[in-house]
Parts: C-alpha cells; structure tokens; sequence
C-alpha cells in the first residue's frame, strides 16, 4: 500500500540537494564578506552551516533512494553520492570550527576546500542528469580539452547525394542518428538505465528494464516509442532539455524496424521515401565570390571614399571584399577610377552605370582581380572593346543594358572562364538573331506573352 513512499521521496532529491546548497554557499559568503575580528556574520554563519549540513543528509538519502529506484547503475552514481557524504560531513566540520572561533575570517582559507567539493559534486551531478561533458560540449574543441573535457564523437548524419542506395542502413544511417540524440546519457561511460546505445552488441543487449528493440512487435519497440511519446511525457526520450530527433531521423528508425531491425540491409533496399533524406545530403557551399584571407578595410578609409560620393560597404559583416556603387556618383569618369586603386585587392562588386566612362576605363580594370560582379549599363561604353574585360577570371556577372552591342561582341565574352550571366537590355539585340548559344546565360528582354481573351475586353 506505502510502497510508493520511497521511490517518492527518491524523486524529491533535485528539489532537496539545491536547498543545502544554497545555504552553504549562504554562509561561505557571509565568511569572505566577514573583515578580521569581526563577530556581527558569526551566529548567521553558524547556522548557515548546520542548516546546510542537514540539508545535506537529506539530500544524501533521497539521492540514495532514487539509486535504488530510478535504474541508475551504481558506476554511474557512485561518486557522485561519496562527494556528496563528504561534502555534508565538511559542513559539519566547519560548523563546528564557528562555534570555536570568535573570528570568522580565520575560515576563509580552510573554507574554500568545501568550495571545492560543492564544485565538484555537483558537476558530477549535472553529469548524471544532462550527460558526461553537458558543460564542455558547446565549446569549441580546444576549450573542451583545456576543461577536461573530450570532444564530442557523436558525427551527425550525412549522406551523399549519389550512392547513398549502397549505404550499410544499421552503420551508417541508424547509429549516427542515435549517437546524436541517445550518446550523451547511454554510452559506456555513461549507462543511464544500464543502456548503451553506442555499438551493435550493446543496443541488442538492451538496459535493466530489458530489451530496447522487440523481435516480436518491432515498431512497438521501446527505442521508437518512447521518441514518438509527447514531449511532456514523463517517459520521452531524449529528456526535453536534450536535442531531439528531427521528424526525418524518427522515419529512418521506423522504417529500419520495419525491416526487422536488419543489420545486414542497406538503405536503397529499405526504400525510404527522398524526403527522409533530403535534409542530410551533404552538398558543398561554393561561395560565390572569391575566398581570400586578408584584413578589413580600415573604417577611415571607406568614410574618406562615401565622401567623395562612392556607395560603399562590405558584402557581409567582418568581410574583407567589399561592394561599390557610383549610384549617387553620376559624373564619375575614368580617371576617378584612381581613387579604388587602394582597394583593388578587395573590391568584388562594382557598379558604374549611369556614369561617365568609356571604353578607356575597361583596360584600367585589369587591375581589379577579384571583380566578380560589374555593372557599365548606360555609359559610354561601346561592345567592340569588351574583349579587354578577359582579364577578369573571377567575373561572373556582367550588366551592358543601353549601350551598343553586337553578337560578334558577345562572342569575345565566351573566353572568361567564369562568366555566367550577361545582361543586355535595350541593346537592340532579338533572340531570334542569334542562333549562337553562349557558355554564359544571355538576358536581353524583348519578351512578349501570348495574348488572351480578357486582353480585348473593354472595360
């Protein structure tokens, strides 16, 4: 009838180990905050330490409790309780040290051993509850070992976009998806329930509430079900404050099961649907300017050019390649090109329409290797001279909309090997007078839509 007592009061060990510490850390501050010969903290002190202390039993018990009752292994929780015995008994000691000295700032030094311990026994607490190196694990790798901690092994699940079909579906898809939402708490420095998640022979083996996977009921098995329960459950899992499963990784373990748990099965054989895949696909980012390692444009240097009337920034923050607009610069001509010859190593994105220049400046922007994106519409200058522009490896969208331009010219763009989209509005050029296909994408307007009834409606 009573059986529940223990297992309850097991349960209330969070709430009781916080309150003890709370007080002691009371009363090891009221000891640093004490100035020599001074008594006016003794008494609070003195019971700030036997109330901690008792606190700390209690703590101690219901910990004992949930030991016994909540499956945790007893390498699990071994140091934890011993730590957390001898820090109770340190409180003790130091109670009994303030009733025999009229100068509480005589404890300072010896005190700061109960410091420690507190430190230390609830790091292996936390430990306990959130996972080995719950602390360390969002640093970055150099930090983590600088603490004592260990760089996480748990590599997240990728795929590649061909032959994925030929992926062994245990290896390389089910144990990436649990070493990144199960290793934290069931691996084997850490048998949370007596479970271990990391390997083959230990997921087969199951915890000390028995197997995780039915040979019988497969997709009733409790690896699965107890992810699918509401979050708010008090029997999901991974625990709420923990990273949770993406609804695609939950699929892939369904549809794993469903194959009987194979370990010899591979993934094209199981055949998931794409959308299960599709957010692990491993696809590589090309930027899509130049990637160079030099230093930001000192800030001076681009107020002293807006003053002149250049439009210019970084293309993101803390880039080094910057963006320049002559939009509110209209009588720039081609020798105001000297004042970017400073920063010809960084400029990527240049926009001189509307302005003044001519085909002399295109010679003058050999200088500018890393151009990516260069606007000349409505300018003076002419398409029989755009060969010049061959220089610019890196150029790979060019804007000539309003000037004069024929196909012969386009044909001389064809050499950069980079180019990919040529814009050439108001140009006089058809498509239907160019049968020539270009390495880069031609826009050039003069697109009409097929008419429709409502279009001779008179309204």
């Amino acid at each position: 009838m009573l059986s529940f007592v223990f297992p309850l009061l097991g349960r209330f060990h969070p709430v009781l180990v916080h309150l003890p510490i709370g007080i002691l850390v009371f009363g090891l501050i009221l000891i640093f905050l004490s100035k020599k010969q001074d008594k006016a903290f003794l008494p609070a002190i003195q019971l700030a330490f036997l109330l901690g202390s008792i606190g700390g039993v209690l703590a101690c018990i219901s910990g004992f409790l949930q030991y016994q009752f909540e499956g945790f292994s007893w390498d699990t929780v071994q140091f934890h309780l011993i730590f957390g015995v001898l820090t109770t008994a340190a409180g003790f000691f130091f109670y009994g040290k303030s009733k025999k000295t009229n100068d509480p700032s005589t404890l300072k030094w010896s005190s700061t051993a109960l410091v420690g311990a507190l430190l230390f026994t609830g790091h292996l607490g936390g430990t306990i509850t959130h996972g080995e190196g719950y602390f360390t694990e969002v640093m970055p790798e150099n930090l983590q070992s600088l603490f004592g901690g260990s760089p996480s092994y748990a590599q997240p699940l990728t795929l590649p976009e061909e032959g994925w079909e030929e992926m062994a579906y245990y290896e390389e898809v089910v144990q990436p998806i649990l070493n990144s939402n199960c290793q934290s708490c069931h691996n084997p420095r850490n048998k949370k329930g007596g479970l271990d998640l990391s390997n083959k022979e230990a997921l087969l083996k199951g915890g000390e509430n028995g197997p995780v996977i039915d040979p019988h009921q497969f997709l009733k098995s409790s690896l699965i079900s107890r992810m699918e329960l509401p979050l708010d459950h008090e029997d999901h899992m991974p625990p709420s404050e923990k990273r949770q499963p993406q609804k695609e990784e939950l699929q892939l373990l369904r549809l794993w099961l469903e194959n009987e748990a194979s370990f010899d099965l591979k993934l094209g054989a199981a055949k998931p649907e794409k959308k299960w895949l599709e957010p692990f696909f491993q696809r590589e980012e090309i930027s899509f300017y130049p990637t160079v390692s030099s230093a930001a444009v000192a800030e001076d240097s681009l107020a002293q050019l807006r003053k002149k009337g250049f439009y210019v920034e970084p293309i993101a923050q803390g880039s080094s390649l910057l963006k320049v607009s002559c939009i509110n610069f209209p009588d720039f001509q081609d020798q105001n090109l000297g004042d970017l010859a400073s920063l010809k190593g960084h400029i990527v994105y240049l926009d001189l329409s509307g302005t003044k220049v001519s085909d002399q400046i295109l010679t003058k922007l050999k200088d500018f290797p890393l151009l990516t994106v260069l606007k000349l519409s409505h300018t003076q200058v002419k398409g029989a001279n755009l060969e010049s522009l061959n220089s610019l490896k890196n150029l790979k969208s060019l804007y000539i909309n309003g000037i004069s331009i024929a196909q012969a010219d386009l044909e001389k763009l064809d050499k950069l090997p980079m180019l990919e989209k040529v814009f050439a509005y108001e140009t006089g050029l058809f498509g239907n007078e160019l049968p020539k296909k270009f390495k880069f994408k031609l826009e050039i307007g003069s697109y009409e839509l097929p008419p429709i009834p409502s279009d001779t409606i008179v309204y």
